[in-house]
């Protein structure tokens, strides 16, 4: 597991070889989700019009979508075809950019196992009792800490995809989570839930969020939750503003985390405690 310690670069070709990753993988991928990270790589629009070339089946697989991503990708395609080494390359570096991405939609067990998904959950556990607390889970690592949660008053998941979501659910009928409710929804500012509506929301890392909007989801997290837990448990996520937090209110720890040892996190209590 050294690859994790690596940059975020050495991570990606990591889960490549990890999953055998390869261009078609993007016929797996929902536009919609891949919409996302496509905002954090708008470089990647030059090696898509090479790429796409001698890919007509994954290009009309987004035409034939309603994603925002549609339009971008209707005439990327060009009537020059370049060599077929530029092609190869041009995909080989898109599999390797969106490898979270294609791993989470070609296999889900390969992405629960990933190991900065096992934290110490006794974080949680020992300021809370579970079986009093209704939780919101989101981000990286909530295929493993929703089965830690299978006394609790209540799991909300937020996944936004299908593939993950159906193995959560899965996953927890087999683990006997109780009171699960998967909301197939991404962390967005405006999220399917009534203020006040849990205790705590526990949120992992997500690459495909920038700080502002981090900001956002966070306020939104506010708004639906009594108390908030944020943890830095991926090392393909930037880090999170810190001067930020502290004007909010947030207290900064640390948390163990498999394979990185120990990484922020941050607490937002209501002075009500737990």
């Amino acid at each position: 597991m050294a690859a994790v310690r690596q940059s975020p670069t050495a991570i990606r070709q990591w889960l490549v070889r990890l999953g055998h990753l390869c261009f078609d993988d993007f016929l797996l991928v929902d536009p919609d989700v891949l919409a996302s990270s496509f905002i954090l790589h708008p470089s990647s629009l030059s090696d898509w019009s090479v790429a796409l070339n001698n890919a007509p089946h994954v290009l009309a697989h987004f035409r034939r979508s309603e994603s925002v991503l549609t339009p971008s990708f209707c005439n990327l395609a060009s009537d020059f075809v370049p060599p077929l080494e530029q092609i190869r390359a041009a995909q080989s570096r898109l599999v390797h950019a969106y490898a979270y991405d294609l791993l989470r939609a070609k296999a889900p067990p390969l992405y629960d196992a990933l190991p900065w998904h096992d934290w110490d959950f006794s974080i949680v556990a020992k300021r809370f009792r579970l079986w009093q607390t209704r939780l919101l889970l989101a981000g990286d690592g909530t295929t493993v800490t929703v089965c830690r949660c299978r006394k609790s008053a209540g799991v909300y998941v937020l996944e936004p995809c299908e593939t993950i979501a159906s193995y959560i659910e899965q996953k927890c009928e087999k683990e006997r989570v109780r009171r699960l409710r998967v909301l197939h929804s991404s962390l967005t500012p405006s999220l399917p839930l009534p203020s006040d509506s849990v205790d705590l929301s526990v949120v992992g890392s997500v690459p495909l969020l920038d700080t502002g909007h981090w900001q956002m989801v966070t306020r939104e997290m506010l708004r639906i939750s009594r108390h908030v837990l944020l943890i830095e448990n991926s090392p393909l996520a930037p880090p999170l503003d810190q001067s930020w937090l502290r004007d909010n209110g947030f207290v900064s720890e640390t948390v163990e985390v498999r394979s990185l040892g120990p990484r922020p996190c941050h607490w937002k209590l209501r002075s009500d405690g737990p």
